[in-house]
């Protein structure tokens, strides 16, 4: 359960940001504050519009131009989250700036239609906005803290280089414009990896992070759950699709189970390679995770008797093993406390077969009906709860 911490009052106007790693020396608990999570209420929508657009258009090209819509709208999440992770100010002027990203994120959705087409120099130029305030937060952290001024003027440096590829985007045509959207992104994805020397003297809060990435989590999961609500609202009540619609919000329900356990159990320590792939690979299971749902809804669509088409079939084939997969990496990447993780954990690999199987489902699996398709990965992912809890036990057993 979230405890987010008590608010400071606003008494002045400004005050000098502050390193949260030395303020993790006296609060190890620290807790998302109530300010974060009205940050996080934005990328409701902004999620909500990335899914309905692959639902519309669930073919190679639509998957594509999905991957190219949600990457930006998690990576500008993704900014924010670091950057409060490791410096505190909460004032009048942090808040303000937070509200601008969150106009910007607005802004950023209203462009999602479409966001390929007719959208896409707005979209450059929204994403362009959400990356200019996060190099005025380390502009900030960069006056005021001169331990940050190594890292904060790598990170100003290397995501205002990765601005200007979105901004030539806005004036030249498809399909050249997106060679410079991977060109941007490349750039800031790629930033943080290349600053870890940097990193080391301002480490991420091993509980904290956590914390952050399971509401974003949450979210993403309940745009799965709307998928499916979605999928059986349009529809007359089939017992075919009722199925369908259950097995798949047990896929989701399973899912959500196992990375909540682990996030409530496990730690990323701060310092380690480890926690830049933990961190990375979250793409790939919010990805499979929204992708799912918008599945799923195409699934329960179907009217039964009618064979399933083979986008609706590889899209939510492929979403669901995106999901083993990357909680596989993610199950590696954590660190668990004593009596939590067995010493031989079959888990990841367990999982690694499972999208395996989804694979094969998706390459062979032209005569199964939709229930078929939603039951396999939901029973999939039963069978990782099952051992995921003999695991633990197995380890309260046996802790060494």
């Amino acid at each position: 359960m979230v405890h987010p911490r008590a608010e400071p009052p606003l008494h002045a106007l400004s005050r000098r940001p502050t390193l949260r790693s030395i303020e993790h020396e006296h609060h190890p608990e620290r807790r998302a504050t109530w300010t974060e999570l009205f940050f996080d209420v934005v990328y409701v929508v902004a999620i909500a519009r990335v899914a309905h657009e692959l639902k519309q258009d669930p073919t190679l090209p639509g998957a594509a131009a999905f991957a190219g819509l949600f990457v930006p709208v998690w990576w500008s999440w993704i900014g924010v989250t670091i950057y409060a992770d490791r410096f505190d100010a909460d004032d009048t002027a942090d808040r303000l700036l937070l509200a601008l990203q969150m106009l910007g994120v607005a802004a950023l959705a209203v462009q999602i239609h479409d966001g390929v087409g007719i959208n896409a120099p707005g979209l450059a130029l929204a994403y362009c906005g959400l990356r200019l305030l996060l190099i005025l937060f380390y502009a900030r952290a960069w006056r005021h803290i001169p331990e940050a001024r190594p890292l904060a003027a790598r990170y100003m440096a290397g995501f205002s280089l990765a601005l200007l590829p979105w901004l030539a985007s806005v004036f030249v045509p498809s399909p050249l414009r997106f060679g410079l959207w991977a060109a941007g992104i490349a750039i800031d994805l790629l930033t943080p990896l290349a600053s870890r020397p940097q990193q080391g003297a301002l480490p991420l809060s091993p509980a904290h992070l956590p914390e952050r990435f399971g509401l974003f989590t949450l979210i993403v999961l309940g745009e799965t759950v709307a998928s499916v609500v979605g999928g059986v609202a349009g529809q007359h009540w089939a017992a075919t699709s009722v199925l369908t619609a259950v097995l798949s919000f047990a896929f989701a329900f399973a899912m959500g189970w196992l990375y909540f356990d682990n996030v409530k159990h496990a730690t990323v320590h701060p310092k380690r390679r480890s926690a830049q792939v933990w961190v990375y690979i979250h793409l790939f299971l919010m990805m499979g995770l929204t992708a799912s749902g918008a599945g799923a809804e195409l699934l329960i669509a179907i009217p039964p008797g009618e064979p399933v088409s083979a986008a609706a079939r590889w899209l939510f084939c492929a979403a669901t093993a995106s999901c083993f997969a990357a909680f596989a990496v993610i199950l590696r990447t954590t660190e668990c406390s004593p009596g939590r993780r067995p010493r031989r954990d079959l888990r990841p690999g367990m999982l690694l077969v499972a999208s395996g199987t989804m694979m094969l489902i998706g390459l062979g699996g032209e005569a199964l009906p939709p229930f078929l398709l939603t039951g396999s990965a939901g029973a999939l992912a039963a069978l990782q709860l099952v051992a995921h809890h003999q695991g633990r036990a197995h380890a309260r057993r046996d802790p060494g």
